[in-house]
Parts: structure tokens; C-alpha cells; sequence
């Protein structure tokens, strides 16, 4: 496979696959009760045009209220990220980094569009957020679906062999659709491969002082509030047995 499997324009296959990510982002906010957190406003669009974040839940600290919208995002990213990556072990991982192009091709150009929206918000995280989240989940394919017991996990060489084919090519995947797209501010934000993957590790071990992307950055500054946020998640989906 080429080192970039994206143009400006993508094919079909890519096309569907970027539109089930959509549709299972879009179902994980109804599902997760985000619209109950946002007492009802309908402020997830795609490309937001609110400059303002329009959260109004007591439950919460208003101090906290300027991040919850790009918690919330987040929540959604990872849910539908769930459902559609599988494991090391039931996906064929050429498609795999098919899947993953296809997801981080919507998350640079709904950055793209919102940049060039004249009244820019702040209720999306940055791509290279986005991009660290997705990137940090196919970074853990190998070992999800194993139990704690070690000799249940992939033996060194496949692990290996997965970062080969799929992690790094991943990363470099996005790099070039970006610039394919112009997408320039998000390949200054994304970091070089060492230093992005290196954050992946800080950001796990809990080294936050010493992450160096804008994308783990920001992921970091959200974890707290995610983790208030979280409490009226679990709330909504036990009294609306919505659990995904």
C-alpha cells in the first residue's frame, strides 16, 4: 500500500466509512445524554457556529463550563472509535488503516471548515486532539480483548509488526491528507512522530508536565473536566437504560 492512501478527493469506500464514523459519533451524544447535560441545545453541529460554549447544568462548576462541549466531543469520538477499530486479532489491518484515515479525514476537515468560519468557537477540540485520541486508541488495538494474564497477549513480533503496518503508517497517513487538504496549522499542531508518540506514552504513565503536542496538551487539560463530567453520563444512561 502507499504511504498515503488519501487525495483530496476520496474514494467510495472511504466515503462510507467516514460517514458511519459520523453517524455513530452522532448516536453516541444521543445515547451518552449530552443534550441532557446541554439542557436540550442542539450545539453539536458538525461545524459549530456558537463562539460562545451554551452549557447550562447546575451539576457543574462554572468554571468548567468553557470545556464541557470539547469533553463531550471526545466522549462521542471514543465511542464510535470503540465500535468501529475492533481488535488486533478480527480486523484485517490494511482496512484497519483504511478506517483510521477515513475517521481522521473528518476530524482535519472539520477543523478546516470551522477555521474558515468567520464566528470560530471553541465547543470542538483541535484535530490534533482528536487525531491523539484516535491515534492513542489504535496504539492500544494490540492489546485490547486480552485479559490481564500475559500469555494471552500478542508475542512481541506481532506487536511489532502491527506498529510497522499499521500505527506508524497511520500517522503518516494523516500527515499527508492533511496537506493534501492545506490543512497546515494541523501538521504544526500533530508534532513530529517521535515526540507525537512519545506524548502518547507520557499522557498514559500520567507525565503531564512533560507532554510537548498542542493535541496531548489540550486531551490533558480536558481530562479533569471529563472526569466531572462523567458522574451525569452514568446518571443519564442508568435512568434511560441507553448504556452503549
Amino acid at each position: 500500500m502507499e504511504t498515503c492512501v488519501w487525495q483530496i478527493t476520496m474514494r467510495g469506500n472511504e466515503i462510507k466509512t467516514s460517514l458511519r464514523w459520523i453517524t455513530l459519533h452522532e448516536r453516541a451524544h444521543i445515547e451518552l445524554g449530552h443534550f441532557a447535560i446541554l439542557k436540550g441545545v442542539p450545539t453539536f453541529n458538525l461545524i459549530s457556529k456558537s463562539g460562545k460554549s451554551q452549557v447550562h447544568e447546575s451539576d457543574l462548576p462554572r468554571a468548567l463550563w468553557g470545556k464541557v462541549e470539547r469533553c463531550l466531543e471526545l466522549q462521542a469520538d471514543h465511542e464510535a472509535l470503540e465500535e468501529m477499530l475492533g481488535t488486533i486479532d478480527e480486523i484485517d489491518w490494511s482496512e484497519l488503516r483504511i478506517t483510521v484515515a477515513s475517521i481522521a479525514a473528518v476530524m482535519v476537515l472539520i477543523e478546516k471548515a470551522d477555521a474558515d468560519n468567520p464566528n470560530p468557537s471553541e465547543t470542538h477540540p483541535k484535530a490534533a486532539t482528536r487525531i491523539f485520541q484516535l491515534l492513542g486508541h489504535v496504539n492500544d488495538v494490540w492489546s485490547i480483548g486480552a485479559s490481564l494474564n500475559a500469555d494471552d497477549l500478542p508475542d512481541a513480533e506481532r506487536i511489532q509488526a502491527f506498529a510497522k503496518e499499521v500505527i506508524l503508517p497511520a500517522y503518516f497517513d494523516t500527515v499527508e491528507m492533511a496537506k493534501s487538504a492545506d490543512a497546515t496549522s494541523f501538521v504544526d499542531d500533530l508534532g513530529d512522530p517521535e515526540v507525537f508518540f512519545a506524548d502518547i506514552t507520557h499522557a498514559k504513565l500520567g507525565h503531564w508536565d512533560q507532554l510537548q503536542t498542542v493535541g496531548a496538551k489540550e486531551w490533558a487539560e480536558l481530562k479533569d473536566a471529563n472526569e466531572q463530567i462523567l458522574p451525569l453520563v452514568y446518571k443519564f444512561q442508568a435512568e434511560n437504560n441507553t448504556s452503549i
